[in-house]
């Protein structure tokens, strides 16, 4: 059983996860439930609607569960509901490990089957760096640290996707272990078709949510400098978020309406690959603080499952890496980046290279090494 930490959103690894074990034969049960926000009229009116109802579907080899809860967060209900819904699964089922990347109170999986946790996040840090006073609150309410804690306690053993949620497991589990996100690994050795997407010599991609991590506003003022030297610079970006509108009133501004083209959120998985095929220079510019330092950043590995240079900010794990198509440079300064995109078009990738290191963080491999964890210690 694996429980999606927020089921709304787009989550690769528990998905990815829940289908590279399945496919290694096991018996895999996706927990989701309906998500309270964002809080839109949309949103409301969906929830009050189906959050109580409790709905199975198969996909693929993965049986997938969403359960029931009331349509707002209220953990002395939701708790226990959701509580008596795993126990009834644990039973009808046979459930004998359950992998949490849970960290809210209303989804902590009752005792039982041998534990493994997930650490995918430092959420106390997104907290503190990118909270609103409401997200605070909720926090609060939520108890996420009790959560996270408790459940790393109890668990068999720790996985955490960067050696900064490794270490800190490892205060409260000595069985800490560190995989990091992956790609699939289709798009390896897929043969594109370079007329469907082709944004020419002098493009860009970004491919983001963003938020306020994203430094949107800072790249379109790159680009406008960059435009000086290279007049056929395109960037596409690909995400939503709330730094867009602003971005797009930035494009308005400076007349970068030929330069930047916005495609919004893409959840075709094969349309994404495709649209960042068409580009040359793939940008992961998230800022730097410990919330993205303790992150492992999906982008790198599907940038680079495409042999495309990336510029990126120094995060702590991809530093570590060591990907020889990585281009860093200084947050601080937008002269850097500017800099960095300028030398990014001209960077030789040694492409069977890149492949050989990537090949190390498909999916199928994580899922292995999870697997091998799995049976260590339950």
């Amino acid at each position: 059983m694996i429980l999606h930490p927020l089921p709304s959103r787009v989550n690769q690894r528990a998905d990815q996860l829940a289908k590279y074990l399945a496919l290694r034969g096991h018996n895999i049960h996706l927990v989701l439930w309906d998500v309270p926000y964002p809080i839109t009229w949309k949103n409301v009116k969906y929830n009050f609607a189906n959050s109580l109802k409790y709905n199975f579907e198969k996909k693929g080899n993965v049986n997938v569960h969403k359960v029931r809860r009331l349509p707002f967060f209220f953990p002395l209900i939701n708790k226990p509901l959701f509580r008596s819904q795993l126990k009834k699964m644990y039973k009808k089922y046979d459930i004998n490990v359950v992998v949490s990347e849970s960290y809210i109170n209303e989804a902590e999986p009752p005792e039982g089957p041998a534990l493994f946790y997930d650490f995918v996040d430092d959420h106390e840090a997104y907290a503190k760096f990118y909270g609103s006073f409401l997200y605070r609150i909720a926090f609060k309410i939520l108890n996420v640290h009790k959560s996270v804690t408790n459940q790393i306690k109890r668990s068999k053993a720790v996985v955490s996707v960067s050696d900064m949620l490794k270490d800190y497991a490892k205060k409260y589990n000595k069985n800490s272990f560190k995989l990091t996100n992956g790609v699939e690994s289709w798009p390896l050795n897929h043969n594109f078709n370079p007329d469907e997407y082709n944004f020419g010599k002098h493009s860009l991609v970004y491919v983001s949510g963003f938020d306020h991590w994203s430094n949107l506003p800072n790249l379109l003022h790159a680009v406008n400098s960059a435009r000086k030297k290279i007049p056929d610079i395109q960037l596409i970006l690909v995400g939503d978020g709330f730094q867009i509108p602003e971005g797009k009133k930035i494009v308005e501004e400076l007349g970068l309406e030929k330069n930047v083209k916005f495609f919004g959120k893409i959840k075709d998985r094969k349309k994404l690959f495709k649209i960042i095929q068409g580009c040359n220079v793939c940008l992961n510019l998230s800022e730097k603080n410990p919330r993205q330092d303790s992150a492992s950043s999906v982008k790198i590995f599907e940038y680079s499952a495409l042999c495309k240079p990336i510029i990126s900010t120094r995060l702590s794990e991809i530093e570590k890496l060591n990907f020889s198509n990585v281009i860093f440079y200084d947050e601080g300064d937008n002269k850097h980046l500017i800099n960095a995109i300028l030398k990014s078009f001209k960077k030789k990738i040694d492409k069977n290279k890149v492949k050989r290191f990537v090949q190390k963080y498909t999916w199928e491999e994580i899922a292995k090494q999870f697997e091998e964890i799995i049976y260590k210690f339950k």
